[in-house]
């Protein structure tokens, strides 16, 4: 196990000035911490009455820590690792939850259930954090209540509900500037109206922004020739630094109406949409500290994303509970381009071995998604020592992973001119085109009872008997494809999820809980891996290209116990949880060398850690909150297959041992009506590793402060904050990028550089 070192850090010191002063005496009124209450378990309840390990963030403190992205808050969430697993800046994200690791593009291929309200989508979307009521992120698996996907843990974003019975609103506004970049800036707002008193409510929500860049594309004057290893004098014309190449604009917003049918049935359609539209990819080139991109050509590489949900949500109150219905559609789609010479002046030198002057070729990929989702459930509020939850769902989902024809021009001239002959090795200079819809069709029947043994005592079971199908086709040419090809297939699986949970009440104040849970996840297809240049790399470990087309499902049991208490008369809450999961052919993403990556079951898997959270308003206007997690995964029986990066023994790659967070807030009167505020956020990122080009690679820890200071009264609220204060320069992930990464030049996801700003907030 390796030592957590925090304690020379800025946010120890300061905890450490705060629990000094939590010394003082509490004034009669103060009454201590805020119940938090949460719907993890698809009923409303408080959050330490919950049997399972979760962090809920509220509203209020969205907006006290400044948050707006899911890496704003994803650092703060103990046993949360970040990771970017798949091709360029849109698809990577690949959230994991207590080690249990996988992709985020795929329809079948991540580990971490993502919903906005009770809709499902794609864990790579990271959606601008505006108009929340509060985000909830469940660890363990919850396959019981949310299915396939969810077999680390499951992310919630709770967005705000139209009032029926007032009208009220904010606005807010930031500017900032960007160390190695220039000026940042946003505004949003959200507007709530009672069309029909306590019939129909209205709820708009909008917002802008556009984000500087920080990296700057520069000239490369020569190439490597890697047949001789000299550096050869480019042909290519040079060009001025290119600044801040990363740029990105994004806007969006939501309407939601919200219709009181009758007294008891309520109707709520809501449309959310968001749109990024990038300059280029937000990359460093080998080390993280690096803001300079080296390249031949200022070829341009854009990037957009755009997305939408429509919903409809029908609640049906009775006397016995509440039936819900949930019907969404959701559609996404991406594009992003990126100048892959690097990478074939790599491909033609050391694996054709044939090198050329470089020749401009721009990449291009696609995604498409579109889903359409049902749930309907019931949710029981019986007086007697009986409840339970049970409920329906459906899914169909659609999928299109797509290189459009990436053209070299004069390739296959340069290489007959340097052999002598004509040899076509790339016939018309198509580098790669490929098309790839996967279709997974989802149905379920759900449920879970509680039984109230005693008034102390209660037992939960439950489980999910689920029905899924994959149909896959894969269309393929070019010669990274090593010419064309063409499969197709279908894949079908039945099962059920249990689950087991007890719960105790040692007192009113501090509960105890075990549970047992199994996760499952479907299986599904990788396409076409190019013999030509990655059939050497395959065949010293025993791995044949066409057996690697497709990949099975995986699942895991997850056995976890754990205490919520609250403490000092409601001035002190401290949760904690141990686990141990025991995954069966765990699927992970195996990236080969040859620039091809491919989603593999390497084999069993083992993890195992802790979480401990804990929240302090020990005097009125202080409040003090700390984190810590720690997961160790080792691969205990590797697969017959013999997967380079998952031998034996191995910990699994993206995955930080430790991770840790803490706040420290006080709220003070100032001047007149206005209170000031200071607040200080510090997280923790543990060492991690990541494989990528056939190399196991050390990501060092990282750590980060954020301050903010400001006024505010009933209406305004002002501050002046600084986030990343010590510049600190983190390697997040090695990013494939899109057009393959060449050996011994990672491209590494970065977090952003210390940013300075102001930020004004008015409510009516």
């Amino acid at each position: 196990m390796k030592k957590l070192t925090l304690t020379k850090t800025p946010l120890a010191v300061a905890c450490a000035a705060a629990l000094v002063a939590s010394t003082v005496s509490a004034q009669e009124e103060f009454t201590g911490l805020e119940e938090v209450l949460v719907t993890a378990t698809k009923r409303v309840q408080s959050l330490q009455e919950v049997g399972m390990s979760i962090t809920a963030i509220s509203e209020t403190d969205i907006e006290d820590m400044g948050i707006s992205s899911f890496l704003d808050f994803a650092v703060r969430i103990p046993n949360l690792g970040t990771n970017f697993q798949s091709d360029g800046r849109f698809d990577a994200s690949s959230p994991a939850l207590r080690g249990v690791f996988g992709s985020g593009d795929k329809a079948s291929a991540a580990t971490t259930g993502f919903y906005i309200d009770d809709v499902p989508v794609t864990a790579a979307l990271q959606p601008r954090v505006l108009d929340l009521e509060r985000i909830e992120v469940l660890r363990g698996p919850q396959g019981s209540l949310y299915g396939a996907r969810s077999m680390g843990g499951t992310i919630r974003l709770i967005t705000q509900q139209p009032s029926l019975d007032e009208t009220y609103g904010s606005v807010h506004s930031s500017i900032s500037t960007v160390e190695d970049g220039d000026e940042n800036y946003s505004a949003d707002g959200s507007f709530n109206i009672p069309l029909i008193q306590d019939t129909l409510g209205l709820r708009v929500a909008g917002y802008y922004g556009s984000v500087s860049g920080v990296y700057d594309r520069v000239y490369e004057p020569t190439w490597t020739n890697y047949q001789t290893g000299e550096e050869v004098l480019g042909t290519t014309p040079a060009f001025k630094d290119n600044d801040n190449v990363d740029d990105e604009e994004y806007w969006g917003g939501q309407v939601a109406l919200k219709w009181m049918a009758t007294d008891n049935i309520s109707i709520t359609p809501k449309f959310v949409y968001q749109k990024i539209e990038a300059d280029g990819l937000p990359f460093a080139d080998v080390d993280p500290e690096n803001m300079e991109t080296p390249r031949f050509f200022d070829s341009e590489e854009p990037g957009e994303d755009e997305w939408w949900i429509a919903s409809l949500v029908l609640n049906w109150s009775i006397d016995s509970g509440d039936i819900t219905s949930t019907t969404a559609y959701y559609e996404r789609d991406t594009e992003e381009f990126e100048e892959e010479h690097t990478f074939l002046d790599f491909i033609y030198g050391a694996a054709v071995g044939i090198p050329i002057t470089p020749l401009e070729s721009v990449l291009a990929t696609t995604s498409e998604y579109e889903n359409l989702s049902h749930e309907t459930r019931f949710t029981s509020s019986f007086e007697g020592p009986w409840n339970f939850t049970v409920g329906i769902f459906y899914a169909d989902n659609e999928f299109v992973r797509g290189y459009p024809a990436a053209l070299q021009v004069g390739a296959n001239d340069a290489l007959n001119d340097a052999l002598g002959a004509p040899a076509d090795i790339v016939p018309g200079d198509l580098i790669f085109i490929t098309n790839q819809p996967e279709d997974v069709e989802e149905l379920a029947v759900y449920g879970e009872v509680t039984w109230d043994v005693t008034d102390r005592m209660s037992l939960t079971a439950g489980g999910r008997w689920y029905d899924t199908e994959v149909e896959f086709e894969s269309i393929s040419d070019g010669f990274a494809n090593g010419g064309p090809s063409e499969f197709s297939g279908s894949q079908d699986e039945s099962g059920f999820n249990p689950k087991v949970m007890a719960s105790f009440d040692v007192s009113d104040d501090v509960n105890l809980y075990a549970s047992a849970a199994k996760g499952f996840r479907i299986g599904g297809v990788n396409g076409q891996l190019s013999p030509t240049l990655c059939g050497d790399e395959l065949d010293e470990v025993g791995l044949n290209p066409d057996d690697l087309r497709t990949y099975d499902s995986d699942d895991l049991w997850s056995y976890e116990a754990g205490i919520k208490s609250t403490l000092a008369d409601n001035r002190v809450s401290l949760n904690a949880a141990v686990f141990f999961i025991d995954w069966s052919d765990a699927l992970q993403v195996q990236r080969l060398a040859c620039g091809f990556q491919v989603d593999a079951n390497i084999g069993d898997v083992e993890s195992t850690g802790f979480e401990v959270e804990m929240a302090a308003a020990p005097i009125e206007g202080l409040t003090i909150e700390l984190g810590v997690g720690y997961t160790e995964t080792e691969v205990k029986k590797a697969s017959g297959a013999g997967f380079p990066g998952y031998l034996k023994g191995d910990e699994l790659h993206g995955v930080p041992d430790w991770t840790a967070t803490g706040s420290v807030q006080y709220v003070f009167p100032a001047f007149g009506e206005w209170d000031g505020r200071v607040r200080a956020d510090g997280n923790y990122y543990g060492d991690s590793t990541s494989f990528n080009n056939g190399t196991v690679v050390d990501r060092e820890s990282w750590e980060a402060l954020n301050l903010r200071a400001g006024v505010m009264n009933e209406n305004w609220d002002v501050t002046l904050f600084a986030d990343n204060v010590t510049d600190e320069r983190a390697n997040l992930a090695d990013n494939r990028s899109i057009a393959a990464e060449m050996p011994g030049r990672p491209r590494i996801v970065t977090n952003r550089p210390r940013t300075i700003g102001l930020e004004a907030r008015y409510r009516f």
